[in-house]
């Protein structure tokens, strides 16, 4: 059930950033009694708003919703858990991806292939 600011039904917003990073700071207090990993489920769940109320704080107190959600990052990243969940939620949540490197050698020894024609070229090229 959500807070209501004015009893007329009215989802909970908070009034200023500190409020915010409070309420997150209690949350994480708890996470960290219960030795469970804080996301923003749980903490929507705790503050008793909503997803889109959570989100929109990214508009109200940018900065504070940054720390907020480098906390999670942080927390995911430190936390004691199954290393596949952890890789899984951090490329969901955080846009984490595997790096892909490609390398290409090239002969250094240019000089051989000056003397070929464009169709000897293309027949090495498709080997």
């Amino acid at each position: 059930m959500e807070n209501t600011e004015n009893g007329k039904g009215q989802p909970r917003s908070f009034k200023n950033s500190e409020e915010f990073e409070n309420c997150f700071n209690q949350y994480i207090e708890i996470c960290i009694k219960k030795e469970c990993l804080p996301n923003i489920a749980g903490f929507c769940v705790y503050a008793e708003i909503n997803r889109d109320t959570f989100y929109a704080q990214k508009e109200y107190y940018s900065d504070t919703f940054k720390r907020v959600q480098d906390i999670l990052e942080d927390a995911t990243i430190n936390a004691k858990i199954n290393d596949t969940f952890k890789i899984f939620y951090l490329k969901n949540k955080f846009n984490y991806t595997d790096k892909t490197e490609i390398y290409q050698s090239i002969d250094a020894n240019v000089s051989n292939y000056k003397e070929l024609s464009t169709e000897e070229l293309k027949k090495l090229a498709g080997e």
